[in-house]
């Protein structure tokens, strides 16, 4: 549990996403999709997201399973099947943005596995489970800066700036 801990610590460190972008482009399908996309569609996914790491920052806290598997289910959890949710609502234009919602919904889907699979571990006590939800959190980590190497590669090409 002290490796998951540290895990989510890192996680927290690693989450970066689009609060507010800038453009100098008018009239280009794809940067308009995309500035909706970060500005409108993603504001409340983004908030889950505060949340989840808000949730797993208090990990280092919490000493019995009994405690994880209450922030499992009443903090994290939550935020990601609304998150999955309001992400099957959203409905980008461009195929370009359509590939980076699909990254982020593949975030969101390794992190469900994850934390299912920690719920698991805790009823069970079993390392080896342990061990898989902490390489499907870790996954989840992997696809999340994935997803933000896109936005910043859509960005680019769209000469527009992210800020964070």
């Amino acid at each position: 549990m002290k490796r998951m801990k540290k895990r989510m610590l890192a996680l927290a460190a690693v989450l970066v996403l689009a609060v507010s972008m800038l453009t100098g482009c008018g009239g280009d399908p794809v940067a308009d999709d995309f500035e909706k996309f970060l500005n409108t569609d993603m504001v409340d996914v983004n908030a889950n997201y505060d949340k989840i790491k808000e949730e797993s920052a208090k990990w280092g806290d919490l000493e019995t399973n009994e405690e994880i598997k209450d922030s499992i289910n009443n903090g994290i959890m939550p935020n990601i099947d609304d998150s999955l949710d309001k992400l099957s609502k959203i409905k980008p234009e461009t195929d370009e943005v359509k590939a980076i919602k699909e990254k982020y919904v593949k975030v969101m889907e390794a992190y469900k596995e994850g934390y299912t699979k920690m719920l698991e571990a805790c009823d069970t006590n079993d390392e080896q489970t342990v061990t898989e939800a902490t390489e499907k959190i870790d996954e989840g980590i992997k696809l999340l800066d994935d997803y933000n190497n896109a936005l910043e590669s859509l960005a680019k090409e769209k000469d527009m700036k992210i800020e964070y």
